[in-house]
């Protein structure tokens, strides 16, 4: 069709495409940034001076595409190691709140609009509008020269040294 992307679908290809808009995402942040957050974050084993940061598109497009695998249980079956029933589960709901939210929040004010169509002879709305987008090539680009190549051991504790309540400027 004609709005057939990389993104569509179910396939090693496709999913190449997706790992590449949000695998590697995972930031250290350093203390005097991480100060200047609303909420405090995880610091990072063995670095003293940085935490644990994820900018939220990354987490809204693994949401999204966690969806997507799920609309192909034919390719991803049911029960395997991240091929599992999406739908019947908890993070399901997560996902689909969490990206509500995100649209609502970040709403596109982008004017939809209406032509006509003679060859199916009715009006239809169009979403070839054009956006005002951030560059999200900096934005991954900025992420992953902040990236976390190693593994983060989430069962272990570690004490942080950040201000609480966060210094609010």
């Amino acid at each position: 069709t004609e709005y057939q992307t990389i993104y569509q679908g179910a396939s090693d290809e496709v999913d190449k495409a997706w790992g590449d808009l949000y695998n590697h995402t995972l930031m250290k942040i350093p203390k005097k940034d991480m100060a200047l957050m609303a909420n405090k974050s995880w610091p990072v084993k063995d670095e003293p001076g940085y935490y644990l940061g994820l900018f939220d598109v990354f987490h809204q497009l693994h949401c999204l595409d966690s969806i997507r695998r799920t609309l192909h249980k034919d390719y991803y079956g049911v029960g395997e190691h991240h091929k599992y029933d999406l739908l019947e589960s908890k993070h399901a709901f997560h996902c689909v709140e969490y990206i509500r939210q995100a649209l609502m929040c970040n709403s596109d004010v982008s004017m939809n609009i209406w032509n006509w169509y003679d060859n199916l002879k009715y009006v239809r709305g169009s979403s070839h509008q054009a956006h005002t987008c951030v560059n999200f090539s900096k934005l991954q680009e900025w992420a992953q020269e902040r990236q976390i190549s190693k593994f983060i051991d989430t069962t272990e504790y570690i004490e942080d040294d950040l201000p609480d309540p966060p210094i609010i400027h």
